[in-house]
Formats: structure tokens, sequence, C-alpha cells
């Protein structure tokens, strides 16, 4: 017998303190007088007194009752067999099984299910197993299986992944079940080329004591591989048409030069140009293909290389998205720049490459067919339109376009003007002394969400001198107040479009907004929350999980917005997304291109989706496997067959948890205290 606690073994010096107490405690005799014996007191005598220990039975209850109380306290547990090192007998088998898109180098994967195969073969009678799979996450099949047939059909079953090695997860996975095995030999074998740049994960995994983890190194020496790491897009604008050259980046991961390399661009599925490039010893190149122009839609792209020893990542797919430039329609009272449009003029068209473009008219020149291909209309400081021009605008937003009244000196629109303003006008009043400035700004807003960022600007710095009070319609959001509680800022939602109102100006005639760094973001954000602009992602990565109903203006503009929708991948397999419950989210586990389209239909309008794997798994830089064995386990572990590892020993404190003589000892002592209510003391 030992003790996980020996220390409390010292209260056993107590024991003395019953049999003192036995041995004090006695009866008290009863006195009794007796008249004729007062004579006999007044003589001295000594007597001599025996101290005689009686009641056996109920000094050895008393001190087996606390010694028993303290032998619980110092945790007592037998040294039996099972807690000697476990040499023999049968075996909790776990196979890793390495499923990354590194595996697809030369013949990895084949030579990693070939070994899985024969770790199956190699069970014994009673010895279980279970197959993990694994790459950037990890999938276990079922557990502590015994059929051999079953294991080996799930390896031959099995795929390569897209994702990037990860060990953390399915050792994690192999801990859980090395925990819950009640077999007294631990295994877990891991096939793997082990990658480098998956050995972050494996923080936090510690395998129980005696567990065994034997890597299986299906690498080779060799480890040359040139990729395609990315590509970028230079646009222009020629004869009101959009323009875009390619400019594919390739990286050369070896120690060697590559001469003449071959470099492939696809423009919806055909080769467009191929051209020649030199890499040198673990650099990269950029190849620069010529421009193309684009129509109306989406074109999905792909840059290609010579295929070499790993295929995966000589593959490169994105998405060019047309209509980054947003049409706007400026109106005002003149043509002329030194009027109330000049700092709008100069917010909008700043840049080389304008985000906008914009086309400015006064409102006398204006007419309907203006609105054609526009996206926002900005009334600022005019009257409302009336009659076809103002019919036209009513549907311009109810149809899905922004319109903006900026409510300046002349601007006399009217809620019943084309039922458009969100909200009644006041005249103009105005703000003594320095003026007042925003007191409310709901950053949550798409429009205000930019200045929540360190260093991007005070929205509440500017100062305001002159504004129009606003009664709000009921339906309206107020997006911004003035510190005197007045709104500055209202949204309403017209039909499939939006309709705001600004309450002063966008000059330097009634506050110094404009004078302020904020004002060209300020007036960004607004143009492209009115025009519903998302910001179009050319490509995704492998295991992303992509929320649709968070691209609601995609769907909107693709003509999708109210159908159930699928996802189509690239191996043609549909996955169900349902966007009206707004549940739409869809796991990009393949890489390729992707199509969400209807539910219901196989052609018509549908959202192109690039998706491409994680470029670490591109470099093949290898670990020491005992380097990993030594972070799970605390050694090295060893090669299969290798009696390196130390074998399973079952722990004291485990032991002293699976006996729990404690707690019998302690139930004991309790019913031998309830004894000692009814015991007579002596």
């Amino acid at each position: 017998m030992a003790f996980l606690a020996p220390f409390f073994l010292v209260g056993l010096a107590a024991l003395a303190v019953p049999v003192i107490i036995h041995m004090i405690q006695r009866e008290r005799k009863d006195v009794i007088e007796f008249p004729s014996l007062m004579f006999v007191r007044k003589i001295p005598f000594h007597s001599f007194r025996r101290q005689r220990i009686r009641h056996w039975l109920l000094l050895l209850m008393r001190c087996a009752a606390l010694m028993l109380l303290i032998a619980a306290f110092a945790r007592p547990f037998f040294q039996t067999p099972t807690s000697a090192a476990a040499t023999s007998g049968a075996r909790e088998v776990v196979i890793l099984l390495d499923r990354s898109f590194s595996m697809a180098y030369e013949d990895r994967w084949n030579r990693a299910k070939t070994a899985a195969t024969n770790v199956i073969d190699d069970l014994g009678v009673g010895d279980r197993a279970t197959i993990i799979f694994f790459d950037s996450g990890a999938q276990v099949g079922p557990r502590s299986m015994t059929d051999s047939a079953s294991l080996t059909g799930l390896v031959n079953d099995a795929d390569l992944g897209a994702g990037v090695t990860r060990y953390g997860p399915a050792l994690k996975l192999a801990e859980g079940i090395f925990e819950d095995s009640s077999l007294p030999r631990l295994e877990a074998v891991l096939i793997s080329d082990f990658q480098r740049s998956g050995l972050d994960s494996v923080t936090g995994v510690h395998f129980p004591e005696g567990a065994v983890l034997m890597p299986v190194s299906v690498g080779t020496e060799r480890r040359a591989n040139v990729s395609v790491a990315g590509v970028l897009f230079e646009r222009e604008y020629f004869s009101g048409r959009e323009r875009v050259a390619v400019v594919a980046r390739v990286t050369n991961r070896g120690s060697d030069p590559v001469a003449g390399l071959a470099v492939t661009l696809e423009l919806d599925g055909r080769e467009v140009e191929s051209l020649a490039t030199d890499l040198p010893l673990n650099g990269s190149a950029t190849v620069n293909f010529s421009a193309v122009t684009l129509g109306d839609g989406p074109v999905t792209g792909t840059v290609r290389i010579e295929r070499d020893a790993l295929p995966t990542d000589d593959v490169f797919h994105f998405v060019i998205s047309p209509g980054q430039v947003i049409n706007v329609l400026l109106v005002g009272n003149s043509r002329g720049t030194n009027d109330s449009s000049l700092y709008l003029n100069r917010a909008l068209g700043i840049g080389a490459t304008p985000a906008f473009n914009l086309i400015t008219k006064s409102l006398g020149d204006v007419v309907s067919s203006d609105l054609n291909g526009q996206q926002v209309v900005i009334f600022n400081d005019t009257q409302a339109p009336s009659g076809q021009m103002g019919q036209a605008v009513r549907r311009f937003v109810e149809n899905g376009g922004g319109l903006l009244v900026v409510a300046g000196e002349r601007s006399n629109w009217s809620t019943e003007d084309l039922g458009l303003l969100p909200g009644t006008l006041g005249r103009p009043s105005d703000r003594m002394g320095r003026g007042g400035s925003l007191g409310f700004v709901d950053y949550s807003h798409p429009v205000f969400e930019l200045f929540t960022a360190p260093r991007s600007g005070d929205m509440t710095s500017a100062r305001f001198f002159r504004y129009r009070p606003v009664e709000p319609e009921p339906t309206a959001t107020v997006l911004a107040r003035y510190d005197n509680g007045e709104p500055a800022l209202t949204e309403w939602r017209v039909g499939d479009g939006i309709s705001l109102l600004w309450s002063s100006s966008l000059d330097s005639f009634w506050n110094d907004l404009a004078l302020k760094p904020v004002y060209l973001p300020f007036i960004h954000r607004v143009t492209q929350h009115l025009a519903s602009y998302v910001p179009s992602t050319s490509w995704h990565d492998v295991g992303q999980v992509l929320n649709l109903a968070e691209q609601r203006s995609l769907l909107v503009n693709t003509g999708l917005r109210e159908a159930d929708l699928v996802a189509v991948l690239p191996s043609g397999r549909r996955v169900a997304v349902s966007e009206s419950d707004r549940a739409g989210f869809v796991t990009l586990e393949e890489q390729g291109l992707y199509e969400i389209r209807d539910v219901e239909t196989t052609g018509g309008p549908s959202i192109p989706l690039a998706v491409n794997v994680d470029l670490a798994e591109s470099d093949l830089t290898t670990i020491d496997p005992a380097e990993l064995a030594s972070l799970v386990t605390g050694y090295a572990g060893g090669s299969r067959g290798s009696a390196a590892a130390p074998p399973r020993v079952i722990s004291p404190e485990d032991l002293e948890r699976r006996q729990g003589i404690w707690w019998n000892w302690f139930c004991h002592d309790c019913r031998y205290l309830g004894l000692f209510r009814h015991a007579r003391f002596p």
C-alpha cells in the first residue's frame, strides 16, 4: 500500500489521545458518611493505586476511528500489477493520416495510404483502431473499430483535401480517445510529410502518460516547387470602358533556377495569353499580361503554370468585377464651379482613376434620360424636380437608386414633392457664436463606421453655423444629430432605394465640414451607401465560410434576391443555400471556381466565386518528427516497431482515484462515530 499524501500520517501520533482520555476518565464514586468513622479520618495513611485499562474493545474502536480518519486524508492506494509498465496486452491505436494538399507532391499520398494500410494489417487480437484524417481541420471516423476490412475501406476511399497542415486538431482528438480508453497500450501513428508550417498548432496537446506517438514520414529530400503566388489588377478607363491588365506573381521555392517557365492567362475558360519567364533560385518574378476590356458582368480568370511535382498550387483563380466606378449625377443650380457644388465636384472627382463617374448638370438642364445608367443622384441646394423629371426621379429611387438631398439656402423640398423626402424641412436656423457641432452619430451605420477606427477623423470637430430644422417621417432613421438635438442626416427607404436628407450645406457657407479631413471620406461613404456598393472580393481562401446574407446588394444586382440558392462547387457537387431565412452560409472546401445560382435553374444569372489554397502549404520545409513527438508525449518517440517509447504507466493519482479507498474508510469512520454516541464511557 502507498499513500498519495503521506505527510498526513504524522497525525498518527494523535492515537495517544484516546488512550490518555480513556485512563484519566473514571466514574465518580458516591461518598456515604458514617459517623463512627470520624476518628479514623484523623489517622494519616498511605495508599497505592494501580492504573488499569478497562473496556479494551471501546478503546480499540476509538483508536481505529482516529487512525482511519488520518489515513483517509493521506489518500491510500494499492500498487497493483496494473500500475506497472504495460508492455503487453491489447492496444488502442489511432492512425492520423495527413490529407493536406502538400501530400499531392509526387507520390506522397499513395505512400501514406499504403503506410496506413500496413498499420491496420498489423492489428492483433483485441486491438482497437481509429482513423483521423486531417489538414487544416480534423475528421474522425468510427472510434475504436476492430474490423480491419472496414478500416482499410476508409483509407482507400479517402481523398486529398485542399487545406494546410495543422497537427493540433487531430492530435487533440487522439488525446481524447486515449483518455477514454481502458486498454493497457496506447499508440498513435502519425503519417505525414511533416511540414514545419503546422507545428504552431500543437500547443496545448499532451498525451496521457505512456502513450506512444510513432511518426511515419512519407516526405522526400527533393522539395523543389514553383507556384502562382497571386495576381494584381491594373485598371484604366478608355472611351468610357474599363480595361484591366492582370499581373501575376510566380514564386520558386527550390534551390535551382527555372528558365522559360510558361505562364498562361485564362478568362472565362478561354486561353487569352501565354508568356514565358525565368525564376531565380528561391526567388519570384512578375508576369504582365495585356489589358483586356471588360463587359457588363464579372469575368472569371485563372493563371496557370507548367505542371510540376505539386500541381495544386500551379493555378490561381480570380474574379474581375466591373462596375467598381459608381455612376453619379450631381444636380446643382449653376454650371460653374464657383458655387455650392465646388467641394462636391472635387471630392467625387479626385484621383487619376476616380472611383466615381461624375456628371454635373444644373436643375434647368437635367432631363429624365440623364438618369439612365446612374446609381446615385444628388440634388445639391436645389428646388425639387417637377413634371416628367420628378416622376423619373421617383421611379429611379423605387427601383433601387440612391438619392441625396442637400438642404441649403435655395432648397425648398417638401414631403409632398415626389414623396421622397425623409422629413419636413423648416426655415433656415442660425447657430450664434461659435456655432454647433454634431452631438450624436450612429457609428454602427455604414456611412459612419469608417470613423470608428483610430486616427480616422472626428466627425464632431466640424462647426455648423446654419441649418434647416427637420421633422423626420415616422419610419425614417436619424443617423446624425446636432448638439441641440435637431437631425443632421436622415435616412428613408423608398421601395428598393435609399433617400438621404442632409439638413445643412456641403460647402463652406453654412459650416466648415468641407475644410475638415473627414469631408472626403464622408462624401465617399455616403455615395457608396446610396449605391449599395459592396467592395468586390476577387478571391477567397479554402476553409473560409462565406455568409451570402451579408452580401444582399450583390444578390440584388444579380437578380437572385428572393430565390433559394445553390452553390455549385468546382467538383460539380451542389450544396443548397437558403437566403430567405438569412442562413446563407457556404463553406468553401474546394479549390476552383464556384457558382451561386437559383436552386431550380441550371442557367441564368449567377454569382461567381474564386477559391484558392493557402500558399503557406507550398513551403515544403519539414521538421524533425522527433521534435513533434516530444511536444506531445514528452519524449522523442520512435518509429513503428521501436521500443524506444516508454510503456504506459498508470499514475498514482489515477490509481487512487479509481480505487477510492479513502472514501470507504471515511464511511466506516462515520459508522464508528455513530456507535460512540451510544457507548458508555468508563
